[in-house]
């Protein structure tokens, strides 16, 4: 089984998350997702079973996940979603961009670690 990437942008002050996967089966593709807010706002899949004539090792799948991973980042640091992010192409971001792997499960265990304990009464 093949790990996805997973990475969350802080673009202008909001918050993105990427995430790309390898889905098998008889027609095989590699889809990246491009989260706000919990709403998919792009995607990329790439069909690879035609690219070529035997079948890809699982490095050449990872590579063309973390190509695909890394060409959604740069469009949206491109501002190539600014119709839907409202954040125009060409605003500056440096001081507001944070960019980090993590896997799935240190997401989980992010999100459960930032829960409020009940207040012991």
């Amino acid at each position: 089984m093949i790990t996805g990437f997973n990475t969350d942008v802080v673009y202008n002050n909001k918050t993105y998350h990427i995430q790309t996967e390898d889905v098998t089966g008889e027609d095989p593709y590699t889809l990246t997702l491009l989260y706000q807010a919990g709403a998919i706002i792009a995607r990329i899949k790439t069909h690879y079973r035609s690219l070529s004539a035997q079948k890809l090792t699982e490095h050449q799948i990872l590579d063309l996940m973390e190509r695909q991973h890394k060409k959604m980042i740069t469009d949206l640091r491109a501002g190539k979603f600014a119709a839907v992010t409202g954040v125009e192409a060409g605003k500056p971001f440096a001081a507001d961009l944070i960019s980090r792997e993590k896997t799935f499960d240190q997401l989980i265990l992010d999100y459960l670690a930032g829960q409020e304990q009940p207040s012991e009464k």
